[in-house]
């Protein structure tokens, strides 16, 4: 039998019981000394595959307002090297996309610093495509400044812990990229909503995801790239690379 005097791990509060789990969360280690006016202050990092095999991923501080993301993959592991990215507007603007604003690269054995061969490997496309996904945005919003960075900032506030390795607990299903294709050359906003959200969760695994949306679809190339484009027009899909630089004439 125990010993009543055994440590026990503390429970989690009652204000944070009834939060729902959202999609990618793991319910993390609740500390006594943690604090608990952080909305996720029990739970453990969001974690977005960028690939099937869950091999590949980013995944956020939840613990504070920061925006800090780790790069997660298998070379980066063999390298004993740690890639930081900061993550928040692409600009002022409004409904602005997310982006990678500051990057940081460290090494935990100074003598195997990786170099720019491994900063080649990592995939800043598909990583700003997997956090504007529609749905992934509704969850960083509660951990992801909504202001553009206007300086570098002072780093991740929970510093170095095991957020920055965390990898998804399952694989990642294959995306269903099949779409609901209304007759005639008019089509509504909720396709092309559609069409965004589905593109996205491609682009977030995918070197290809045109090609892969059109052969889902049984549709030539041209056509996927005829819905992106007028999806982009409607407001519907937006990317970093395709924002315009403001200036100062833009805010006046």
């Amino acid at each position: 039998m125990g010993d009543d005097n055994d440590e026990k791990p503390p429970a989690i509060p009652a204000e944070l019981e009834d939060l729902a789990v959202p999609e990618g969360f793991e319910l993390g280690v609740y500390r006594a000394t943690d604090s608990i006016d952080a909305k996720w202050a029990a739970r453990g990092p969001y974690v977005i595959p960028l690939s099937l095999d869950g091999r590949e991923s980013v995944s956020f501080e939840t613990r504070q307002f920061s925006g800090w993301a780790s790069y997660v993959s298998d070379e980066f592991e063999r390298a004993r090297a740690v890639l930081l990215l900061h993550i928040g507007p692409c600009d002022s603007g409004p409904n602005a996309p997310l982006a990678i604003r500051e990057v940081r690269l460290m090494t935990l054995e100074p003598v195997d610093f990786p170099g720019s061969s491994l900063l080649r490997l990592i995939p800043w496309e598909r990583i700003e495509a997997a956090v504007n996904q529609p749905s992934r945005r509704a969850v960083l919003a509660d951990f992801v400044d909504p202001r553009s960075p206007q300086h570098p900032s002072g780093g991740p506030r929970e510093g170095f812990g095991e957020w920055m390795f965390q990898r998804p607990t399952e694989q990642l299903p294959e995306p269903d990229l099949r779409l609901e294709i209304p007759e005639g050359y008019r089509k509504p906003d909720t396709f092309y909503a559609d069409v965004a959200e589905r593109f996205l969760q491609a682009a977030a695994i995918s070197p290809r995801p045109g090609q892969d949306l059109a052969e889902a679809n049984d549709v030539k190339p041209t056509t996927v790239h005829r819905w992106i484009r007028e999806a982009k027009a409607r407001g519907l899909l937006a990317l970093p690379g395709d924002r315009k630089p403001r200036t100062s004439d833009d805010t006046t």
